[in-house]
């Protein structure tokens, strides 16, 4: 099995490219939705949020995501501390995914995350591709959701980019011993562009498996 590491900025479109290699039966992982499901099911993460962040970010006794994104927005010391809570309990939900899909026969895993590369879950990654976007059809899309642009231009601001990313994977790949491709995605034009541009890639992808299902993108 194949696992692609998928990565990008808010408004990038990654959830969109996830969906349609979904489709074509990649098996997909969405690492902000397990952050969601901890915060909701996971006993011991609210307790170390409620210990850290205190009783201002809980509503009726669960987290308030905006109210915790409202915390720790702009404070990198906050944030690191929120993110060393959660990335690891959302690590091991992956990895039990990971090995389900594996049990499942699936041909390719997909890890979808904005911190990826940064919470070091890039590294059981096969390759990595970056959603990338111009900057109007990201506020674009960010506008459709509701985000006012001076909003939506201050998160991307806090974002990681495309140069930090490869930088990061290709030298962790270094310090594995294995050669790893980083695929740069452009998700800047319209939505035939961008399906054809996957479908190409899929057909990469399926050239290298063992057994081809011949699917591409229509």
């Amino acid at each position: 099995m194949r696992i692609i590491g998928l990565t990008g900025t808010i408004g990038a479109g990654k959830s969109t490219v996830a969906q349609w290699l979904a489709e074509r039966g990649a098996r997909t992982i969405d690492a902000d939705r397990l952050a969601h499901r901890l915060y909701d099911t996971d006993e011991t993460v609210r307790a170390q949020v409620r210990a850290r962040f205190g009783e201002g970010v809980f509503v009726d006794g669960r987290v308030h995501r905006p109210a915790l994104a409202a915390a720790v927005f702009g404070r990198p010391d906050l944030l690191a501390a929120l993110e060393a809570i959660v990335h690891p309990a959302v690590y091991r939900l992956e990895e039990e995914l990971i090995a389900q899909a594996r049990r499942d026969g699936a041909p390719v895993c997909v890890i979808e995350a904005i911190k990826l590369v940064e919470s070091g879950g890039a590294a059981r990654c096969d390759e990595l591709w970056v959603v990338v976007a111009a900057e109007r059809a990201q506020l674009a899309r960010l506008a459709a959701r509701g985000l006012e642009e001076r909003e939506a231009r201050r998160r991307l601001s806090h974002q990681g980019n495309v140069a930090g990313w490869t930088s990061t994977f290709l030298a962790e790949s270094d310090r594995l011993g294995r050669p790893r491709p980083v695929i740069v995605f452009d998700n800047s034009g319209t939505i035939e562009d961008s399906r054809a541009q996957a479908g190409r890639l899929w057909h990469g992808i399926e050239s290298q498996l063992p057994s081809s299902p011949g699917r591409g993108f229509g």
